[in-house]
């Protein structure tokens, strides 16, 4: 059967531009959602932007250098901690040390949801806690936070969001570890007063290296008080790459500033957070994204999509 001819004009030019790769998460996931997006926007410039999923940060770590035709991922912001400080693998080190910023995108807060008896972070001590699946955001985030406050349970489970809750609520776990944005659905639709669960604070001086926040009193329909917690970053990331892919990339970089307007308004609604003008401390930004930054911006054209208000 043949293509309809615009179809074929449309294939024909997309192809000769730069052919791109993001990895990201789950299909049901943020980061896939984000990596949709970018895509949408990177077409009407001739590039083709191949979304991927993933099994989470460590490896997009990865996958930004050895997966053939991927110039881009999606971690967390204490990916770079994990692997300096509690990683034994020489090959990710070596990775993780030529990473780069394109951009911080939203952040994600830390849940840690246990039963009425624990009331400090420190709790957790000689706890079963579950830290999620191996590797995943989630499990990296929870090492990293036990590694720096010094905190060790007397069992981690490596269970994911609903296999931990359903752990939790038959008292075969004392806590779970879960990060995604406040709301997180996984606790909203799930969890009821019954449970008898609560959030508990991570106020600790030592995780220095997360941004501090709040989540609000009512988030949950459980939860009476305010929750002093950590949140992570999303960031997009590159490998020190040179030549055509550096240009590649600053491309990317400058679509994405340009039709921030349009994310906004057409994209998931976590692109209402990012601040494309925020720098992360352990994460510079790739060079070849910062020399586009210092030049004269063009005026916002957006994409060629109707904007739905």
């Amino acid at each position: 059967m043949k293509l309809p001819v615009l179809a074929v004009v449309l294939a024909m030019s997309l192809s000769s531009g730069p052919q791109m790769g993001i990895v990201t998460g789950g299909a049901t996931g943020t980061y896939i959602k984000i990596g949709e997006d970018i895509k949408k926007i990177a077409e009407p410039s001739r590039i083709s932007l191949q979304v991927f999923e993933s099994a989470g940060s460590i490896q997009n770590v990865f996958d930004v250098r050895r997966k053939r035709g991927v110039q881009l991922g999606i971690v967390q912001s204490d990916v770079l901690d994990y692997i300096r400080d509690i990683s034994d693998d020489n090959e990710l080190k070596a990775i993780a040390a030529k990473l780069a910023a394109v951009y911080p995108l939203y952040k994600e807060e830390v849940h840690v949801l246990g039963d009425l008896s624990l009331k400090t972070l420190h709790d957790l001590h000689g706890k079963r806690v579950a830290i999620g699946p191996q590797r995943s955001g989630t499990y990296l985030t929870a090492k990293t936070i036990f590694f720096q406050t010094g905190i060790t349970p007397s069992k981690e489970v490596f269970l994911g969001g609903k296999e931990a809750l359903e752990a939790l609520r038959r008292g075969e776990i004392d806590a779970m570890f879960y990060v995604a944005g406040a709301p997180a659905t996984l606790f909203s639709e799930n969890t009821t007063v019954d449970d008898k669960f609560q959030l508990i604070g991570l106020d600790d001086k030592a995780l220095d290296s997360y941004v501090t926040t709040v989540i609000p009193a009512g988030t949950y329909k459980w939860q009476e008080s305010e929750v002093r917690t950590v949140a992570v970053k999303a960031v997009l990331i590159t490998f020190s790459y040179a030549g055509e892919q550096c240009q590649n990339v600053a491309k990317v970089a400058q679509i994405i500033r340009e039709n921030k307007g349009w994310l906004d308004v057409n994209g998931h609604p976590k692109w209402r957070e990012v601040n494309l003008d925020e720098r992360l401390p352990k994460w510079p930004q790739y060079e070849c994204v910062a020399a586009t930054q210092e030049q004269p911006q063009p005026k916002p054209k957006g994409p060629n999509i109707k904007i739905v208000r």
